[in-house]
């Protein structure tokens, strides 16, 4: 019960009454107070004791922007309809009440409504255990008092608490009140409060033994709480994944419920995977276009020059339009070339993996980037040999890429490093050139599909991306450190 000021009057009004009520119920007791006998005022002080104490092990049932407190204070209440005077009762149930709440950090508003909800709920189940006939807690009839006196203090309690969170929430009183944890409340109180004054009537030395069970009953009734609240949490992320599958929208996510570990953890974890899927969509989307943009520049050339070619056209005329389609149909190939290899490299499944021998690794990287490189390439490894498990194709592909790059990119008389640094778990492919670098506007694209930059070498500006997807399916990763006007190093790191 927070935020007072927002409350609907019908809320304002049952909690004033309530608190009222367990004032007069106070008043009704004064006149009892004062004939109580020195003995009384002594049980009384115990009663506070165990009742505050009770107070502060509470389980808390989230409704809402609510919470229904259950206490297994109900069970000392219960032995005390057998042993104490029905005004020591009462008063020594209300004073519990307050010494362990005000020590917590409530409103005043609900510790207040809580005394009294209760005071009015103890005096009922007194009015009902008197009405029977008080028998002793030695005998059936005893027990069957008791459960219809506690019966109708769980009423009054779930009433109450009902009326009021049903106002504020504006939810059916029914659908509020019909909780099933109360039942359970209800019933294991009842049997520890009975089992309790059973055992001080009959053999009061043995009454301490009862704390087991009743350590065990809450920490049992605590869990069966909890799992409760994330069977709640799950349903209502259930709810609300539905929610967003049938909305479509793509940057929605689950909320994460608040104090349930468990139920976050697993919204946190299915965020993670829309994210993962919105950027594949992206990605997706991206390259779509891109290929469609790519792919169209081709056709356009071919088009163009069929269209203008004379119905009867010279020798000459004809191979100049005939070498020109079949160039650019040569470029389509490699495009789709380019694409049907990147589409295989985001598939871990597609990887051949094997144990590879880095410094055997690469030099038969070094034998094949030889004409590639045309005698630029400097290879060194890092300080000692070692391994990794992997697909020796796919990396020797990503890294004839980087070396491809490097070649393009840079002077023809400086040289390109490839180099294999090892650290932690981890294997890392550092391939350095010398040139002007890349310019930073550019960096956070160099890895995407069909991205040439500003430079005007021939190619699909597939290869990066290649080495991108090559090492994503390796579970590893692909980078830039970039130097402006001095050079950079791309680099490719995958587990060992």
């Amino acid at each position: 019960m927070s935020q007072a000021a927002g409350w609907p009057t019908r809320a304002k009004i049952l909690i004033a009454a309530v608190i009222l009520g367990g004032a007069a119920a106070v008043v009704a007791r004064v006149p009892q107070i004062a004939q109580w006998t020195p003995n009384e005022v002594a049980l009384c002080g115990l009663l506070i004791a165990a009742v505050a104490v009770g107070e502060l092990f509470q389980m808390e049932l989230p409704y809402r922007n609510e919470k229904v407190t259950f206490s297994v204070s109900d069970a000392i209440w219960t032995a005390g309809l057998f042993l104490l005077p029905p005004s020591v009762l009462a008063i020594g149930l209300v004073l519990g009440v307050l010494a362990g709440q005000l020590v917590q950090p409530w409103a005043l508003v609900k510790v207040a409504f809580n005394a009294g909800q209760f005071l009015i709920g103890i005096n009922v189940a007194v009015l009902l255990f008197s009405a029977v006939g008080s028998p002793p807690v030695t005998e059936p009839a005893g027990w069957l008092a008791a459960a219809i006196a506690m019966a109708g203090f769980q009423v009054v309690n779930t009433v109450l608490m009902a009326g009021v969170i049903s106002s504020i929430e504006r939810e059916p009183f029914r659908s509020v009140a019909l909780v099933q944890t109360r039942v359970l409340h209800w019933v294991g109180n009842l049997a520890i409060g009975v089992l309790g004054a059973l055992l001080w009537v009959t053999d009061p030395v043995a009454t301490p033994l009862l704390v087991v069970p009743l350590g065990i009953s809450f920490l049992a009734y605590r869990g069966w709480l909890r799992s409760i609240e994330e069977r709640d949490a799950m349903q209502a992320m259930a709810r609300e994944a539905d929610d967003l599958s049938r909305t479509g929208v793509a940057t929605a996510r689950l909320h994460l419920p608040p104090g349930q570990e468990d139920a976050r953890a697993l919204a946190t974890t299915l965020n993670m995977m829309l994210d993962r899927l919105d950027a594949a969509f992206q990605r997706e989307r991206l390259f779509i276009r891109e290929t469609s943009h790519e792919l169209r520049t081709p056709i356009t050339i071919c088009c163009g020059h069929l269209e203008l070619l004379h119905p009867t056209p010279t020798a000459a005329e004809l191979a100049e339009t005939v070498d020109v389609v079949v160039d650019e149909l040569a470029r389509m190939a490699r495009i789709v070339d380019d694409m049907n290899t990147l589409a295989r490299m985001e598939d871990p499944a597609s990887l051949r993996t094997e144990e590879i021998d880095i410094d055997v690794f690469l030099a038969d990287v070094s034998t094949k980037a030889a004409t590639l490189t045309d005698g630029r390439l400097q290879i060194t490894s890092g300080p000692a040999a070692g391994r990794l498990t992997g697909d020796p194709q796919r990396l020797t592909q990503a890294l004839i890429n980087l070396l491809k790059n490097a070649v393009q990119h840079t002077p023809c008389d400086t040289k390109i490093e490839l180099r294999a640094l090892t650290a932690d778990d981890r294997w890392r492919f550092e391939v350095t050139d010398h040139g002007d670098g890349v310019p930073p506007v550019e960096e956070e694209s160099v890895f995407l599909p069909f991205c040439t930059g500003s430079s005007h070498t021939p190619g699909s500006g597939l290869g990066l991306a290649i080495v991108s997807g090559i090492a994503r399916a390796h579970r590893g990763l692909a980078g830039l450190d970039n130097r402006p006007g001095s050079g950079a190093t791309f680099w490719l790191e995958v587990p060992r």
